[in-house]
């Protein structure tokens, strides 16, 4: 059961935690961005989730490769019926190349009692004048 769970873990695993900010420095948007995304994600918020993406974003999961919102927001969907909590995020390394911003980190859930983690790097652009995610890797680290 734990091996089937580990993909769809993979899912939720995208909690914004960057931003392209001109004039706030990106801890207090990553702060925003991290904190809006985990009040849409224990409200079950999947619109909330998924407009943190560019419209044709992809993430490339275990689970899965997602293009574009409509899969992505599927993917969540399936993240949610899952019961993941107590969900965090820490950015470890964020640079900007041109109108890129390049992030890595780690992500923690539990599962019941059970804790799961795992890695995600993310390149952020900006679409509609704010900050949203074009691309974004994710892993699940082994016990």
């Amino acid at each position: 059961m734990a091996l089937k769970l580990i993909p769809l873990l993979c899912l939720l695993s995208a909690m914004p935690t960057h931003a392209i900010a001109q004039d706030q420095p990106n801890n207090d948007i990553t702060a925003d961005m991290q904190k809006h995304f985990a009040e849409a994600y224990n409200r079950g918020d999947l619109d909330a989730m998924t407009a943190a993406f560019t419209k044709d974003a992809v993430r490339v999961t275990p689970s899965g490769i997602f293009q574009g919102r409509d899969e992505i927001r599927r993917g969540f969907q399936d993240a949610l019926k899952l019961g993941l909590h107590d969900y965090t995020v820490q950015r470890v390394i964020s640079r900007s190349e041109s109108n890129f911003v390049f992030n890595a980190g780690k992500w923690q859930a539990k599962l019941g009692d059970r804790p799961f983690y795992g890695y995600y790097t993310a390149i952020v652009v900006r679409e509609d004048g704010q900050p949203k995610i074009m691309q974004e890797s994710v892993t699940v680290a082994t016990p």
